[in-house]
């Protein structure tokens, strides 16, 4: 779907809008949903458990993955609010920053995108040299230990809604997810799939993570949220969740759900901190074993975070959640982007500050020895 500006409501999303009324929110339909779920049927005889997929993958045929649940919701408000440029922050090869590029571009949105060092890999790059050929304007951080005061700047010189957070996880943004925990609870009771024991899905920003939750708790579904930590603690934890649930579920109050929209503690949120390996980014043996397993069902995942996450559910498979019912929420991208790669030249589209990040990565050939 290439979305539209004329598409804008002001309602907030079709699910919540139909269980609970309108409410005062601005919402851009930019992904095709629901997105379907399948059994895992070759993991799930090799496992002790029965394995499930959520094929957010399939989120949108431009840029899919988790992030453009929540764009839908914060390029809306860019919109209602009339600005005309958006910024945001992420790693060299963030898909948070290369979707807010891909949809805001398309938007006619002018887009600031802040990028910080990640370990280097053909994905990587592949995401950096795309971000860049949107026509984003991309800014060299010199590391992640930037990225508290850049932000902080550019909020403070920039009008009410322009800067996108890193992730895009703050409660308007989350507000996506409780939506897809709605779209889940419908299509269990579709009888698309069987009620989930757990969601297993992995956590960065955690805005993913704390919109399930709450989407699960409203929708009143006994289904235990596994968020897979893939960054930091101090980044990513049980408190970050909870506390963007509280602020996600106090915007719904302010826009209108009502108080008998009641979240139920069916739901109850876990963080698995054993796959992040040497650290973001840096792939791990667990995760690339992951990611073949995963190959042979036809889905396709990377180690940053997706693999790391299905490393935990792999492991955890054959320890606590044996015997159990599992729904792998995939929040990569499956949409072909080859084409498009294939038609940028770096060297023009990649702006020179980064000119040794490609060299780094052997996209450009490196500067003659003098």
């Amino acid at each position: 779907m290439i979305p539209s500006e004329s598409a804008l409501r002001r309602d907030g999303p079709p699910r919540l809008r139909a269980r609970y009324g309108a409410l005062e929110l601005p919402y851009l339909p930019l992904a095709t949903l629901p997105t379907p779920v399948q059994r895992l049927d070759d993991l799930s005889g090799e496992l002790r458990a029965e394995v499930w997929i959520k094929r957010d993958d399939l989120s949108a045929e431009l840029y899919g993955g988790n992030k453009v649940r929540k764009l839908e919701l914060l390029l809306a408000d860019a919109l209602a609010r009339g600005l005309r440029r958006v910024s945001t922050f992420g790693a060299y090869g963030s898909h948070h920053c290369l979707a807010t590029a891909t949809y805001a571009r398309a938007l006619g949105l002018e887009v600031r995108l802040g990028l910080y060092p990640q370990p280097l890999t053909e994905h990587v790059l592949d995401d950096l040299v795309l971000s860049a050929a949107t026509g984003a304007q991309l800014v060299r951080l010199r590391s992640v230990s930037c990225l508290p005061l850049v932000a902080a700047l550019w909020k403070l010189l920039s009008p009410p809604g322009e800067v996108i957070p890193f992730g895009g996880s703050s409660p308007l943004g989350t507000v996506g997810y409780v939506e897809a925990g709605l779209e889940l609870a419908d299509q269990i009771a579709a009888d698309a799939l069987p009620r989930p024991d757990a969601v297993v899905v992995a956590a960065g920003t955690c805005g993913t993570a704390a919109g399930l939750l709450l989407g699960l708790r409203l929708a009143g579904l006994a289904t235990r949220v596994v968020a897979v930590r893939v960054v930091p603690k101090v980044v990513a934890h049980r408190g970050v969740i909870e506390r963007l649930a509280r602020g996600c579920l106090a915007l719904l109050r302010r826009a209108g759900l009502p108080p008998s929209a009641e979240p139920t503690p069916c739901a109850e949120v876990e963080l698995d901190p054993h796959e992040l390996g040497r650290g973001y980014g840096h792939p791990t043996p667990a995760a690339e074993d992951a990611v073949a397993r995963f190959a042979r069902e036809g889905i396709e995942l990377e180690t940053t975070y997706t693999g790391k996450a299905a490393a935990a559910l792999l492991r955890r498979a054959r320890e606590d959640l044996a015997g159990k019912r599992l729904l792998f929420w995939n929040t990569f991208s499956s949409a072909d982007l080859a084409a498009r790669l294939a038609a940028v030249d770096p060297a023009r589209a990649v702006p020179p500050a980064f000119h040794d990040v490609l060299r780094a990565g052997g996209r450009l050939t490196p500067r003659p020895s003098t």
